[in-house]
């Protein structure tokens, strides 16, 4: 009866522990690549002739997500 008990213990902290490692990657692959451009590339970009102005605040929206269809959670 003991043996029952542990076991499922040990099945519901499995059991949570990967529910929330679940969450934590997806919480970090929908945040990945929207941190601010730093100056090597604002620099590659102006070299592409895309660093004007119209550009770079499209570029600044859809990275800061004001651009990009927000999705449901």
């Amino acid at each position: 009866m003991l043996d029952a008990v542990v076991g499922a213990v040990i099945m519901v902290v499995a059991t949570t522990a990967l529910v929330l490692s679940v969450e934590v990657v997806e919480s970090s692959l929908g945040s990945a690549g929207r941190q601010p451009l730093n100056s090597y590339e604002r620099e590659l970009l102006q070299k592409a002739r895309r660093g004007d102005n119209q550009s770079m605040q499209l570029l600044e929206d859809y990275l800061t997500d004001e651009g990009r269809p927000r999705t449901w959670q």
